[in-house]
């Protein structure tokens, strides 16, 4: 109660639908740094772009707002472990951190890039700390890491030094990741959170499936829509590769029956992008997410913090892209989707 009471309090901090409209409607850079600090993500002095036009361009201004979007996260996960009274019941949403990470390192040692370098890269609220992610991959001892996640890593540079396919080195990495997720989520015993997980895994498969169908149907597609789908969710895997035989109406269909309803009514459409039915698939997990952590107390109401501000920091850098990139208000608004708050 008084985790859920603290969360609850540090709700309005988060930047939602509201924030983003009015962040949408900035004009220029000046205006946009403005609206980060009166919205907390940005503090008004010490983020490096208090001097002049030359320091507000280009690489300084990127940078300072990811280090303040990347602080925030790290505040995020700091407040909800410190708020509930087990901590751990939470750490499975560090994961797919580790697991970008452990891809990242990997294929940047490939090619060979310092780790000086790699080290700016990573993110540093997973499980296992920036060094110690180089220094797996340098070592090649994953052992730090869950253990589905150490074993993927292993087979992941193995697969890739037989194929030289990088593809190999995000399915073994992924799979493994969600396995780490599921068994976590199970041991923590919160039935919603599981039911979180399990809908992510069905809408991620989802949209591998149209994307490999939009691709065009053949052996080689079928064979790695099989080695990219992730076990684990409510739907059976069958269902994706009977769509991917039998075309996007059997999809649509089978998901309009399930509790992906709204997905399916937003994405079926078959003029939309992969970009914009990705999104749907989005803003149909956020809907999940928000009906869940309606509850009085308990741990979906400190999980949907986290999701919240997750998705506020995706938003934030896609509203920032889309303004640098030129589009118009209405595109920008239309693709930021569905907000926790």
């Amino acid at each position: 109660m008084y985790g859920t009471a603290r969360i609850r309090a540090l709700e309005n901090r988060i930047v939602g639908r509201e924030k983003l409209n009015v962040l949408m409607e900035a004009r220029g850079r000046e205006e946009i740094l403005s609206r980060l600090a009166e919205y907390g993500v940005l503090s008004r002095e010490g983020n490096n772009l208090s001097g002049g036009q030359t320091d507000r361009s280009g690489e300084a201004f990127s940078q300072a707002v990811e280090e303040a979007l990347s602080g925030l996260l790290r505040d995020a996960y700091r407040d909800v472990e410190e708020a509930a009274p087990d901590g751990r019941v939470f750490v499975w949403f560090r994961y797919p951190y580790d697991c970008n990470n452990i891809k990242l390192a990997i294929k940047c040692r490939i090619r060979g890039i310092p780790e000086e370098e790699v080290r700016q890269m990573l993110f540093d609220f997973g499980t296992v700390p920036p060094d110690g992610v180089l220094t797996a991959v340098r070592e090649g001892d994953f052992r730090a890491f869950p253990p589905a996640m150490a074993a993927g890593a292993t087979a992941a540079e193995e697969a890739y030094a037989k194929s030289s396919d990088p593809r190999q080195i995000d399915t073994n990495l992924d799979k493994a990741c969600y396995r780490d997720m599921l068994a976590t989520a199970e041991e923590s015993g919160d039935p919603t959170l599981l039911s979180w997980l399990r809908a992510k895994i069905d809408l991620l498969n989802a949209v591998i499936c149209l994307r490999m169908l939009r691709i065009g149907q053949s052996d080689a597609g079928r064979s790695f829509l099989l080695d990219t789908l992730l076990p684990g969710g409510d739907l059976p895997l069958s269902l994706f590769t009977e769509a991917y035989d039998t075309g996007e109406t059997f999809l649509w269909e089978r998901l309009a029956a399930s509790r992906y309803a709204s997905f399916a009514r937003a994405a079926e459409k078959t003029e939309k992008t992969p970009a914009d039915v990705e999104r749907c698939a989005d803003d149909c997990w956020m809907s999940i997410v928000k009906e869940g952590a309606r509850v009085a107390f308990g741990a979906p109401v400190l999980a949907g913090y986290l999701v919240g501000w997750e998705a506020a920091v995706k938003k934030i850098r896609m509203v920032l892209a889309a303004k640098e990139a030129g589009l118009d208000i209405a595109v920008i608004r239309e693709r930021v989707g569905e907000s926790y708050v």
